[in-house]
């Protein structure tokens, strides 16, 4: 039920901001046309052909790879390279592309290509690039690892619910559905 209500809630936000995008593109539109002189004046009809293209496109996009941030009580936040981390039941997991083994992920921070995590056996670091993986037992070792790359210490990384904020809160929030 909670992904139902998210949906229709996806869709009713991109609609409206399809009113706002629609006037900006059939401006451009037009300027486009009057500079080609191919001008043919004001139709309604136009107008909403272009809210409605708008707003389908709107809502495809919130099922991309950059739009998609979960439905209903499931959250996503994608990392580059086609991974993610997600939340599901109050878990945030990180599944690296691949695999289908799920690592439990305390908290985490990305920095470039490096997904820094600590997770219940102690500390990642994990490249989105390469695929490679290190491991770390004690938050000791992991911090002179970090400290000698120039990766966050492990006092550093936040939780699931303060990334997810930070990145889909702001420009994100107001602009995409």
């Amino acid at each position: 039920m909670a992904a139902l209500t998210h949906f229709l809630f996806v869709v009713i936000k991109s609609f409206i901001l399809a009113l706002v995008y629609t006037p900006v593109i059939w401006f451009l539109w037009v300027l486009i046309l009057k500079v080609q002189k191919k001008y043919t004046g004001f139709k309604w009809s136009k107008i909403f052909t272009v809210y409605v293209i708008v707003s389908l496109l709107l809502v495809v996009f919130s099922f991309t790879y950059y739009g998609d941030h979960g439905l209903g009580d499931d959250s996503r936040i994608p990392l580059g390279h086609g991974e993610a981390i997600e939340q599901g039941d109050q878990f945030a997991y990180f599944t690296p592309k691949g695999t289908n083994k799920q690592v439990h992920v305390k908290t985490f921070v990305l920095k470039g290509d490096n997904l820094c995590m600590s997770v219940d056996s102690g500390y990642k670091v994990y490249n989105l690039k390469t695929k490679g993986v290190v491991n770390f037992s004690e938050g000791q070792m992991y911090d002179a690892f970090a400290f000698s790359y120039g990766l966050p210490l492990s006092l550093q990384l936040q939780s699931f619910k303060a990334q997810y904020d930070q990145y889909w809160g702001g420009w994100r929030f107001w602009l995409l559905p």
